[in-house]
């Protein structure tokens, strides 16, 4: 048995994730196995269908959001002793030695909780995280990425090796939250009680973004509301259902993160 367990939750999108667990395989760089987290999908995804390697599916009987079919996988591989869970979104295509530049970085000091990838887009952009909560996402162009590791306050766990240790002193990811935010949070909890947080420029994914939510209909406002309460507090959502965010159209509450360009 591998050290690491990567969990790929899906619901429906067969096409995507069949891709994701061959790159997977092929571009970990190291010794890996592969759960995939079926999240009750109307057809259920079924093994083999000529992967080059084995894999094990966990079929959840109903529908329940990326946050508590991430939050399955991470049981089921605590359950079987990993030290380290790699979630990855099934809309991502990993390059070469994605996990294995992870895992080096992780190694290098025992407060480092979480490392991720840098996203890159169909595109072209590459995406930086972890600034800024406020404004949201930072774009940066290939020549402007760092080239060592940093420290982030928060970054999307479509691609993150996360260490099983920390998991078992701060718990998993809030079920609160359906499909949105749970990953942000989550890092600034686990900073909060003391871990590291690190992005690793040299493990990269292509991430096809949303393919899932936006397929489904589905907008991350009630997410974005529970987030935004938890870091401010309730006094915050009185106050942001009492004032417009938009006096024109007298919209209330509805909570959205702007993305700018750098």
């Amino acid at each position: 048995m591998s050290r690491i367990c990567v969990v790929i939750p899906m619901y429906g999108k067969e096409e995507y994730t069949k891709k994701c667990i061959d790159l997977t395989y092929q571009n970990a760089g190291t010794e890996i196995d592969v759960l995939v987290v079926d999240d009750g999908s109307p057809v259920e995804f079924e093994q083999p269908y000529d992967s080059t390697k084995p894999f094990v599916t966990l079929r959840l009987a109903q529908n329940s959001g990326f946050t508590n079919a991430t939050n399955q996988g991470i049981l089921w591989a605590q359950k079987r002793d990993y030290d380290y869970v790699h979630c990855l979104n099934n809309d991502t295509e990993p390059e070469a030695d994605f996990i294995k530049n992870q895992l080096e970085v992780m190694e290098s000091d025992p407060k480092i909780g979480i490392c991720g990838s840098v996203r890159k887009y169909p595109d072209g952009r590459k995406e930086l995280c972890g600034a800024d909560l406020i404004r949201g996402h930072q774009y940066f162009s290939t020549p402007e990425l760092p080239e060592s590791p940093m420290d982030v306050n928060w970054l999307p766990i479509c691609s993150s090796l996360i260490r099983m240790d920390m998991i078992r002193e701060i718990g998993l990811l809030d079920k609160r939250f359906r499909t949105h935010c749970s990953d942000s949070d989550y890092c600034i909890h686990a900073k909060m009680r003391g871990w590291r947080v690190m992005l690793v420029p040299k493990s990269v994914v292509i991430h096809h973004l949303s393919v899932t939510t936006k397929s489904l209909g589905i907008e991350a406002s009630d997410d974005q509301r529970l987030f935004i309460e938890k870091l401010a507090g309730l006094e915050y959502a009185r106050l942001m259902n009492e004032m417009p965010l938009d006096c024109s159209t007298k919209q209330y509450g509805k909570l959205e993160f702007s993305v700018y360009t750098k």
